[in-house]
């Protein structure tokens, strides 16, 4: 599994597979899911408004070449309620979203910190669990783990949070030496 990163606007950047958290309680979205519903013109509080989308725990929406992004699939995550956020969840999301990504056979996918800044959770806390979860699923097959591109999409304020992370991640979880990040080392420096 290679870990990526990117600073750079989330609209504008190539990505296979954009991954955005999207909560029950926030209508509109806000984070990066807000600023992509807004370069969609509200297309995503539009399908919230009618219904098709509510952000409860584990709902998963997938929307094909969305216009006005370069982005060949839209995934938005159902994480429920704000306030129920936890490193739980956020592991059991990440489990799901790599699940789900893998029955979509593709070996390529960029993801959010859900929640960032809006919640009680640290950046780097929901990073590791986000980043076990994805490993996790994925380790079920060495193959699969192998193969998969990961990018997280963050701002370069938070580049300290991303590295606390990442080593908390290295620390605490066993055969994490599967996991390359080296493309990450740049932006830490």
């Amino acid at each position: 599994m290679q870990i990526n990163l990117s600073t750079h606007p989330p609209d504008l950047q190539k990505h296979k597979c954009l991954v955005l958290g999207c909560f029950s309680d926030e209508k509109p979205p806000r984070g990066v899911c807000g600023f992509i519903d807004w370069r969609l013109n509200s297309m995503i509080s539009r399908e919230i408004r009618q219904g098709h989308i509510n952000g409860e725990f584990q709902e998963k929406v997938i929307m094909p070449y969305p216009e006005r992004i370069s982005s060949d699939f839209l995934f938005l995550f159902g994480l429920g309620c704000l306030s129920d956020i936890s490193y739980d969840r956020m592991y059991n999301a990440a489990y799901e979203i790599a699940g789900a990504v893998d029955a979509m056979k593709l070996q390529e996918f960029s993801f959010d910190l859900p929640g960032d800044g809006r919640s009680r959770l640290t950046a780097a806390g929901s990073l590791e669990a986000m980043i076990t979860g994805f490993f996790d699923c994925l380790s079920r097959d060495i193959r699969k783990l192998d193969a998969m591109n990961i990018c997280l999409i963050t701002s370069s304020d938070r580049l300290d949070s991303v590295a606390h992370g990442i080593a908390q991640f290295k620390k605490n979880v066993k055969h994490s030496d599967m996991v390359d990040c080296s493309a990450l080392q740049p932006h830490f420096t």
